[in-house]
């Protein structure tokens, strides 16, 4: 399944180690705070929980969006390009 992450943390040290645990579950950064990528069900939910407990107690507000592989594939992108490696390649 594809997933995109966005995320939105006023403490910094909470903020950092929400992008530290996208990256560690292999999601992509296509934003200063929004990753994508693709995970099983099963780790989604293993994501979700982790995010919970990173967050809990923190003025933070994360949303994780499974989108189709073709929404992803049809985005457009305006801005510098993303590198080619990863799960996803929004064009």
């Amino acid at each position: 399944m594809y997933i995109v992450v966005a995320y939105d943390v006023s403490e910094d040290n909470v903020r950092n180690k929400v992008a530290e645990t996208l990256a560690a579950y292999g999601l992509q950064r296509i934003q200063r705070s929004v990753f994508a990528g693709r995970l099983p069900p099963a780790l989604v939910k293993d994501l979700a929980e982790k995010l919970r407990r990173i967050t809990r107690g923190a003025n933070a507000d994360v949303i994780i969006i499974r989108v189709d592989k073709r929404a992803l594939d049809s985005a457009v992108r305006i801005g510098p390009a993303l590198p080619r490696e990863g799960n996803v390649h929004l064009h």
